[in-house]
């Protein structure tokens, strides 16, 4: 699996920077977690203060467009990122 940051922009008001990146794999689509740690580990932030918001696929291909944000702090995070995403991970994390 291979990322390349595209595009990022500041967003200063919700202390925040969008990121988008394109994706290239080998197999079947990658999954939220798997798409967070590596862009992390790209960008050398905390995983904690990274959402991925949108995973766009391209039919046919092994190609995948991500728009994800990095947030200042961790309560910024909390006070901003809707709080169904939050329960939608903890049941992925539980079934594993």
């Amino acid at each position: 699996m291979q990322i390349n940051v595209t595009n990022k922009k500041d967003e200063p008001l919700l202390s925040r920077t969008m990121i988008s990146a394109t994706l290239e794999f080998e197999k079947s689509t990658p999954s939220y977690s798997e798409v967070s740690a590596a862009l992390a580990s790209s960008l050398k932030s905390d995983e904690k203060l990274l959402v991925i918001r949108h995973i766009y696929n391209h039919f046919g291909a092994k190609k995948a467009d991500v728009v994800a944000y990095v947030y200042a702090d961790e309560q910024k995070k909390q006070f901003i990122e809707p709080k169904l995403k939050v329960k939608k991970d903890k049941a992925a994390a539980e079934k594993k």
